[in-house]
């Protein structure tokens, strides 16, 4: 992950770049061949290492961008869940528990709603996060039917 060291290097870099430009343009004609060949493969080598070095910050950054939209987005919803048993659930108007259960594990170490899935294991009902894997006891993390007026 580029840290302010890649941003200098890239900076650098540009700065290299601008140099050599300024160089072949205030130089004279008589600059030999060789030598404009060689300024202008050095100019083109910074170039290059800069656009790698820019792309990889610019990878950061959307990445960053990225995960502070998750974090938005997991305070938004924040108290939209309660916990009951060994699973979270969505809030009725009285703020109890309902509906289906969603992974506990998922919601407190990534805050993310991942709803738990029925299976039969050894006998007994299980509830299994599809995404960590996480089982719960059935009895435990069930389907809550709202109350009835």
């Amino acid at each position: 992950m580029p840290d302010i060291t890649t941003i200098a290097a890239a900076l650098s870099s540009l700065k290299t770049a601008i140099d050599i430009t300024k160089f072949l343009r205030e130089s004279d004609v008589s600059i030999e061949r060789a030598e404009l060949k060689l300024k202008l493969a050095d100019l083109v080598s910074a170039l290059a290492e800069t656009k790698m070095e820019l792309v990889e910050v610019q990878e950061t950054i959307s990445g960053k961008d990225k995960r502070i939209a998750e974090l938005e987005e997991a305070f938004e919803s924040k108290d939209s869940l309660v916990r009951k048993g060994d699973a979270m659930y969505a809030k009725d108007a009285n703020g109890e528990a309902v509906g289906i259960a969603h992974c506990l594990r998922c919601w407190e170490s990534d805050h993310k709603q991942r709803q738990l899935i029925g299976t039969h294991g050894l006998g007994r009902q299980e509830n299994v996060c599809t995404s960590c894997g996480q089982k719960y006891n059935g009895g435990s993390s069930y389907r809550i039917e709202p109350r009835q007026p």
